[in-house]
């Protein structure tokens, strides 16, 4: 068995099951796996729209300073405080399940301006930020590893059988031809395994950042 030595001037990984992985968030999947699984994506607000929706109108119809309207507010505060308790311990459970599995995994650095952008609220009810908060917080707890390739980096496009990259892939492209090696590549885990080619390749190098551990909530 291997474990994770840290030097004053450098990180030696040596890993104690031999399996790392690349990892792609996404809409549908949450994650989508260099190893061939995915995760779905919970969307927790999502389906708790309708009892967020009834509790604002709830809340618009009280009177400013009564007693009803603090309650009205304190039941749509409690309405959001579940759905932030229920996304926060599926991430700790997930994180939990990936480090088990996994001894270094890498992900994109992301573009949340970008993914805002595009996306949209769904962004915000993914969570992806406080999630990989999370996963840093527990891989540095069990001496696993976590690293980011750079977000510039054409992973969806890249073909990860030959390396050939696309002019151009519309995001309602999900699978496609490389028209080099003729392999047909899903767009997500066409990806993921960029990224842990990439991650591997260059780990400990300039465009893979090592992960600072985050403060547990």
């Amino acid at each position: 068995m291997f474990v994770t030595v840290e030097t004053a001037s450098e990180s030696v990984i040596k890993v104690e099951t031999g399996k790392t992985a690349g990892f792609d968030f996404g809409l549908k999947q949450f994650l989508s796996t260099s190893e061939g699984f995915n995760i779905d994506a919970p969307l927790f607000f999502k389906q708790s729209l309708n009892e967020i929706q009834k509790a604002n109108r709830e809340l618009s119809r009280k009177q400013k300073g009564s007693n009803n309207r603090e309650r009205a507010r304190k039941n749509l505060a409690r309405r959001h405080e579940d759905i932030s308790h229920k996304r926060e311990d599926w991430f700790w459970k997930l994180a939990h399940r990936l480090t088990d599995q996994f001894d270094v995994l890498y992900f994109e650095t992301l573009n949340l301006k970008g993914m805002q952008r595009l996306w949209g609220r769904k962004v915000s009810d993914l969570g992806f930020r406080t999630f990989l908060s999370i996963l840093e917080w527990v891989a540095q707890k069990k001496g696993k590893s976590v690293f980011y390739i750079d977000r510039w980096f054409p992973s969806s496009k890249t073909c990860s059988c030959c390396g050939h990259v696309l002019d151009e892939l519309d995001l309602s492209v999900r699978r496609w031809r490389c028209p080099s090696c003729g392999s047909e590549n899903d767009r997500d885990e066409n990806a993921a395994i960029n990224i842990k080619q990439v991650g591997a390749s260059t780990c400990g190098l300039g465009d893979v950042r090592r992960a600072t551990p985050a403060v547990a909530a």
